[in-house]
């Protein structure tokens, strides 16, 4: 992770997204979706065992295949995780995130978010993330009573690297308005 400083010199953008998060009860209960799993089931169909000879290990080799089918499908679908909670993103950078909520939730616990950007490709994120800081919200009439720093734990490269590049694009996109609206 990259030193305060760093973090606060990281692009930050608004963003006029939501995600959905739970809570957790520690970091060690996190578990990246599919993918993880998927992966592990991938290295172990990728041991060749040798040509079966005789027809019990033709028929063997053949449960095996369907096997490693079945077992890949329902992995899949019991990996997919469901986010009790609901959130607004303020905003948003490379190292985290700030979202208004109304539940009152501890500084320093560890959450969960699926997170995705808005035009962005309908992909999920499945990041790691913990709170690092509780704020009142600046104004009275907010639909939330608290907003809070959200420090990435656990986040793919790419997911980062999407991120960096729809902050980069959201800002072209507002420094163009500002360029019409003064002409």
């Amino acid at each position: 992770m990259p030193s305060s400083d760093e973090r606060r010199k990281g692009l930050r953008a608004a963003l006029p997204a939501e995600f959905y998060f739970n809570i957790l009860s520690s970091h060690d209960e996190y578990t990246r979706g599919q993918a993880s799993v998927l992966r592990r089931l991938g290295a172990i169909d990728a041991v060749k065992a040798p040509p079966p000879k005789t027809e019990s290990q033709i028929l063997l080799s053949r449960i095996d295949q369907k096997l490693s089918l079945l077992v890949g499908i329902l992995a899949e679908r019991s990996s997919r995780k469901s986010y009790v909670n609901h959130a607004l993103v303020v905003d948003i950078s490379e190292f985290g995130l700030a979202f208004g909520h109304a539940m009152e939730i501890e500084s320093g616990a560890p959450i969960e978010i699926g997170l995705q950007l808005p035009d962005g490709d309908n992909r999920l994120m499945d990041i790691a993330g913990r709170i690092v800081h509780i704020k009142k919200p600046p104004d009275q009439d907010s639909p939330y009573r608290h907003i809070y720093g959200v420090e990435f734990t656990d986040i793919q490269g790419k997911d980062q690297n999407d991120i960096v590049q729809w902050i980069f694009s959201h800002q072209r996109e507002q420094i163009r308005r500002r360029r019409e609206f003064s002409a």
